[in-house]
């Protein structure tokens, strides 16, 4: 009697994509396994109220690298969160979490990030088993041929524990092979400060979003926030309403620079917005001067807040190994040779290491096109991520599965803007609804009576439509 084997899943990272993709893979009967970075779930929606300070460096093209020393070193384990403790989503409930799984009954309409938190705890109680815990992956690629790995599986993994972890291995690199991989560790990893001729010159602090907590960690001194997204918005409101109620923790001034409309400001009733100056976005720094006509600003100016997201970047997958050597994943943001350089004294050894988004991936940013054994979750913005990701793991593991997919490359491939991945309403249902008909799901019921998901009911999609 032959055992059928079941085909191998490795799912990298146990935020909400990673979290939500294990159940959709299960249903379709393959052998899943999650590796996590962390002790726990949750990805970015871990708090941590102390995370190792923020270092700048600036590389040969002059951008600002912000990492902490531990990055720096190389140590294996998990990146800061993003994570600041006044979060509180900026989706409604309703329609927020997977689509089989609400939130509690009684659950606030706009929950707190402990709130969402506890909901992926509670959520992975049934899927322990699928998590391994503090494990780092360090490297992915086609297994060689001459490999002595048994059986002769498509990908090569190698892992080593968390040096937050207390292993006894820690510093040991271990191997594991599998039949299909999906990456859904988000986007988040590395910061991103666009270039600004003369940074390198100020002697103020520069920090990243990523490492903003409290407000009130900025008491008494002058502010800039740089950025008009969420993060942003969220930044000059909580240091904005110290100064609405005068207190003695406020920071004395507070400037905001951005180029786009501001879409993310919220209880302007509170009178937060009286306490901001908006400036044009910020393109060059001097060096504080008399003669300088910037220069009395710059003289008040104690700190620069970037928040201007992140860069997508997956170490793991080098570009000297098969197959991205011939199909990589990201391309480096380019600085115009017209722009200045920073000094070989201001120069790191750290680079930035990352791109606006994926490249060589199929038309709906899914699958690698070179090999679509290998497929990306939640690489769109605008997109709610546990229903939007779920929907996507469905789709992987139909597919993985045997139903017919054609594999067309994205029509704006040379593009490395952001704004292809950005859906928004309706772009959002358009995408899930036209997916789900691909494996001949996608009807006009959320989920019919043979469990076949459709299209979200209207009264979400009006939901939806109010927040955009």
């Amino acid at each position: 009697m032959t055992i059928p084997v079941k085909p191998t899943v490795l799912i990298v990272g146990c935020g909400p994509a990673g979290l939500g993709a294990i159940e959709q893979f299960k249903r379709k009967n393959f052998d899943v396994v999650a590796y996590e970075a962390r002790s726990t779930v949750g990805g970015l929606w871990n708090f941590d109220p102390n995370p190792e300070p923020c270092t700048v460096s600036f590389d040969k093209d002059g951008h600002a690298v912000a990492l902490t020393q531990s990055e720096r070193d190389g140590k294996p384990g998990p990146s800061p969160t993003p994570m600041y403790a006044g979060v509180t989503a900026n989706t409604p409930r309703d329609i927020m979490p997977y689509r089989s799984h609400p939130y509690p009954e009684g659950t606030v309409e706009y929950p707190t990030h402990q709130t969402i938190y506890q909901y992926q705890l509670r959520h992975a109680e049934k899927y322990l088993d699928y998590i391994l815990f503090n494990r780092v992956i360090t490297r992915i690629r086609h297994r060689p041929d001459d490999h002595p790995s048994s059986p002769a599986r498509r990908w090569l993994v190698e892992w080593t524990p968390s040096y937050t972890s207390g292993s006894p291995d820690i510093g040991k690199t271990f191997e594991e092979t599998f039949d299909h991989i999906v990456i859904a560790n988000g986007t988040d990893a590395r910061p991103f400060i666009p270039y600004i001729d003369g940074l390198w010159d100020w002697k103020g602090e520069i920090a990243h979003s990523r490492w903003y907590r409290r407000a009130e960690d900025f008491a008494g001194k002058t502010v800039m926030v740089v950025g008009g997204g969420p993060s942003s918005a969220d930044i000059v409101r909580e240091l904005g309403m110290l100064q609405v109620v005068e207190s003695t923790q406020a920071p004395k001034k507070i400037y905001r620079s951005f180029r786009s409309k501001l879409r993310y400001d919220t209880e302007h009733e509170k009178g937060w917005p009286a306490h901001i100056e908006n400036v044009s976005p910020m393109r060059i720094v001097h060096g504080p001067s008399e003669h300088s006509s910037t220069g009395r600003i710059e003289t008040q100016l104690q700190v620069i807040i970037f928040a201007t997201g992140f860069v997508a970047r997956f170490e793991f997958c080098r570009d000297t190994d098969a197959p991205f050597n011939k199909a990589p994943l990201v391309r480096q943001p380019e600085v115009g040779p017209e722009l200045r350089r920073p000094p070989s004294f201001a120069l790191g050894k750290a680079t930035l290491e990352g791109g606006h988004r994926v490249h060589n991936l199929d038309a709906h940013q899914l699958f690698y096109l070179p090999d679509p054994t290998l497929a990306f979750l939640l690489l769109h913005a605008e997109a709610i991520p546990w229903p939007f990701s779920e929907m996507q793991a469905r789709v992987v593991a139909s597919v993985w599965s045997g139903t017919p997919f054609e594999f067309k490359p994205h029509s704006d491939e040379d593009n490395d803007s952001h704004s292809v991945l950005v859906l928004g309403h309706p772009g959002e249902f358009e995408y899930a609804e036209g997916l789900l008909k691909l494996i001949g799901e996608g009807g006009p019921e959320e989920v019919d009576d043979k469990g076949r998901w459709g299209a979200w009911p209207e009264w979400k999609k009006h939901i939806r439509a109010l927040i955009d």
